[in-house]
This record gives structure tokens, sequence and C-alpha cells, in this order.
């Protein structure tokens, strides 16, 4: 609704300016004849002591009307810069409406991405827990397969094996089951590729343990830089290059405020110079009342000086003076007489306009008073966003403390892990160099390790797409960074901007 009065209002007031220029020609063409006609009849005047009073009288006539006429250009040069004030207002208005507007379309789009960096946080926390169990796991399976090559290899690990003891190996291995053999195996073939798998999952820990160092590096310094800027705002600091637009736009807003009131104050000046000019219209009423009360006087001398002269070049002489002061009687009646129509039509036709122009700037003003309110709560949403990404940032930083401390722990399960694995493959060493019956089993074996070679293709293919998909979280990672900067630069934005308006009013008031 401000959109559509803002235009409204600054073609009304031009309405009105273009009214005035078209009777401006016509007036001033009106006045010059005006004063030519007082200057001839001064002149006749000027030579005749008899009529000084009479001059004197219409001189002050003359300068009076000057001074109204002087006013009535005053008060149009007023009603011009009044009218070009409110349109150049109602223009800065709009813009900074449209402005605002785009600021919340970013203030929207930037809580949408916030939503999302927090479900992909949430989703990568799912797969951590996943991770944990599936170490969980694995040191249960190998704690069963260390138990199974005990019981198979029966040797203690340190005793060489001897001819009686190969033996019996070979009797009991040759006594066991082909489908325990082949369970053997395929643990055993399971046993290496986890222990594989172990290994990348531990470089991989590694390197997610770094990647998480730094971004809590990045988090606590883009903490640094919210306090640092926060403090910036507070303390009334110069603005950042960034912000230099920001900071322009703001003081064009303060200029607006003082300018609506300064053109308050012109408009009850103007008021006090149209009572001041009515007084000035009443003047050439006085001044007509005291040339009638001359005239009568300067017609009663006439009338004696005719009864002690009695010449008759004197009663030519009287004859013509009233004759002209009849005249002169009549132009001043009828100049009276335009000019208080005129100053009628014009105070009422100005003060008609003045009160719609007044109106309209009320309207303004409120809608401008209703848009700083509105700013205001804005200002408070963003605040309170600010300290929730805060509360934010501290809890992951407390997540990763805690991811650091849990990979630090399954790093030295991890070492533990390979210990076993070296002892048990010191243990199958022995077990395979005591038993001659287990070359027939290497054919199983490469096909196993045909199966496990496949295998271990399809992970570290796997492995290349989970490091793709981190690559691109870290991409995602520092475009939210950066937005976060963008939003911080935003509420500090929308601070001075509400320091300044508050200082604005506070002079206003």
């Amino acid at each position: 609704m401000l959109g559509t009065l803002l235009p409204m209002s600054g073609a009304a007031a031009a309405a009105p300016l273009s009214w005035l220029d078209s009777q401006k020609p016509e007036e001033e063409g009106t006045f010059e004849m005006l004063e030519k006609e007082f200057q001839e009849v001064l002149s006749e005047l000027l030579g005749d002591k008899s009529l000084e009073k009479f001059r004197v009288e219409y001189e002050k006539l003359t300068r009076a009307l000057k001074k109204s006429h002087e006013s009535e250009k005053r008060l149009m040069a007023k009603c011009r810069e009044l009218n070009a004030e409110i349109v150049s207002n109602s223009v800065k208005v709009a813009t900074a409406l449209k402005l605002s507007q785009e600021d919340q379309t970013t203030i929207t789009s930037l809580k949408k991405e916030i939503e999302k960096a927090w479900q992909m946080v949430d989703s990568a926390h799912a797969k951590e827990l996943r991770a944990d169990e599936t170490i969980q796991t694995l040191k249960l399976e190998i704690g069963n397969l260390t138990k199974l090559v005990q019981q198979g290899a029966g040797l203690s690990l340190g005793q060489e094996p001897t001819q009686g003891s190969v033996g019996m190996c070979r009797e009991a291995l040759h006594d066991i089951p082909l489908e325990v053999k082949e369970e053997l195996s395929k643990e055993r073939d399971e046993l290496l590729k986890e222990v594989v798998g172990l290994r990348e999952s531990l470089t991989k820990a590694m390197s997610s343990q770094q990647d998480m160092e730094a971004q809590k590096q990045a988090a606590i310094e883009a903490v640094s830089q919210m306090s640092t800027k926060d403090s910036s705002i507070y303390h009334e600091t110069l603005p950042t290059p960034a912000a230099a637009g920001h900071k322009v736009r703001q003081n064009e807003g303060a200029r607006e405020v003082r300018r609506r009131e300064k053109m308050e104050k012109e408009l009850k000046q103007v008021h006090a110079d149209l009572g001041l000019q009515d007084g000035r219209h009443q003047e050439p009423h006085r001044a007509d009342a005291t040339q009638q009360e001359e005239q009568q006087r300067m017609e009663q001398q006439l009338r004696e000086q005719r009864g002690h002269q009695g010449a008759g070049a004197a009663q030519v002489r009287n004859t013509k003076l009233q004759q002209e002061n009849e005249q002169h009687s009549l132009a001043i009646e009828q100049l009276t007489l335009d000019n208080q129509q005129r100053s009628s039509d014009l105070k009422e036709e100005e003060v008609s306009q003045m009160r719609a122009e007044i109106s309209k700037l009320t309207k303004v003003r409120e809608a401008t008073q209703r848009k700083l309110r509105l700013t205001e709560e804005q200002k408070l949403d963003v605040e309170q966003q600010r300290d929730t990404l805060k509360n934010q940032i501290t809890g992951l930083e407390k997540e990763m403390e805690l991811s650091k401390k849990q990979m630090e722990i399954d790093k030295k399960a991890i070492d533990e892990l390979m210990r076993e694995r070296d002892i048990l493959n010191k243990n199958m060493i022995k077990a395979a160099n005591a038993t001659e019956k287990q070359m027939s089993m290497v054919k199983l074996h490469e096909q196993s390790k045909k199966t496990l070679e496949q295998e271990i293709m399809n992970y570290r293919e796997e492995a290349q797409k989970q490091r793709k998909i981190i690559y691109q979280l870290e991409k995602e990672r520092d475009r939210y960074i950066n937005e976060a900067s963008d939003l911080t630069q935003k509420v500090r934005y929308t601070k001075l901007l509400m320091n300044e308006t508050a200082a604005t009013d506070t002079l206003g008031m």
C-alpha cells in the first residue's frame, strides 16, 4: 500500500506546482501594469505641495502592494521546494522498501541453507555411529577367529613343531572335516580382508580427524570474527569496504528523515507567513480609509478656498483635481477589490493545497514509522538467529572434541587388532609349515585370493566415492561459512541502520 501511495503523492504534489506556474506570467504582467500606473500617478502628484500627504499615502499603498507581491513570490518558491522534496523523498522511500524486501528474501534463503547443513551433519553423525558398530563387530569376529586358530593348530606359541607333533597335526588336520577346513579358510580370508579394511579405516579416520580439526579452527575463527564485528558495531568504528554501500544507504535514510522534519517546520512557517500576509492585505483597507479622510479634508479646503477667492482659474483647477481624485479613488477601490479577491482566492487555494500536502506527508511519516518498527522487529529476529548460531557452533565444538577422543580410542583399538593379526599370522604360518595337507588347499586359497582382490577393488571404488562425497561436503562447508559471513554483515548493517535511526529520532525529539 505504501508503494502505491508514494507515486500518487508525487503526482499530486506536482499538480499544484504546474497550476502555479501557469498563473505566474499573467500575474506578473498585471503587477507590472499596476506598478507603471502607480509611478505615473506619483509623478503627477510630485510637483503639487497641496497633495503631498496624498502622495505619501499613495507611496505607502504602493510599498504595501509590493511587499504583498514579494511575499506571494516567496510563498510560491517555498511551495516549489516542498513539492520537489516530497517527490524525491517518495522515490527514496520506495527504494528503501525494495532493499528491505530483498534483505528479507536473502535471510529466508540463508535459513533454508542452514537447515540443509544441519541435516548433512546429522547424516554424518549417523554414519559415524554405524562405523563404531562395525568396529565392535570386527572385534568379536577376531576373538572368535583367534579361538578357532588356537584350537585347530594345537601348538603353543613358544614351541617348534617336532616330527611327532607334525604327524599329530597331520592326523588332526586329516581328521578335520572338509567343511570345517573351508570354513576356516573363509574366516581367515575374511580376517585378512578386514585387516586391510581396518588399515584403510585408520587412514580415513586420521584424515577425517584432520578435517574436523580444520573445521573446528574455521568455526573458532568465524566466532572470533563475529565477536570482533559485534564489538566494532557497538563502539561505532569505521565500516569496512564491504559495508560501505550499506553505510551510504543508512546515511541517505537519515538525511531523508531530517529533510522530512525540515519540511514540516517549513510548512508551519508557511502557515505563519499566510497569517502575516492576511495582516498585510488589511493594510490597503486602512490606507484607503486614511486616503478618504484626506480627500474629505482636501475638499473642505478647496471649498473654503473657492469661497474666499472666487477665481475662475482656481475653480477650474479644483474641478480638475476633484476629477483626478475621483479617478484615483475609483482606481484604488478597484485595486483594493482585486487585491482582496486575489488574496482570498490565493489564500484558499494555498490553504487547501497545504492541507492536502500535510495530509500526504502525515501518511508518509506514519508509513515510515511502521517500516521502522518492522525493521526493529527484523533486527531482533536476526540477533536471535545470531545467538542460535553461536550456540550451535559451541555444540559442534563439543561434538568435535568427543569425536576426536573417540577416534583416539578407535586408533588404539586398531593398533591392538593389528598386533593380534600379526600374532595370528605367525600362528597360521607355523600351522601351515607343520601340515603338508594344506598344500591341497592352495587352489582354494587362490580362488579366495581372486575373490578378495575383486572385493578389494570394489572397496577401493567405494572408498573413491566416499572421498568424492567428503570433498563435496567440504565445498559445501566452505560455502556455508561464506554465507554465514554474509549474514553477519547483514546483521551488522541492520544494527547500524537501527542505531542511526535511533540517533535521528533522538535528534528529532
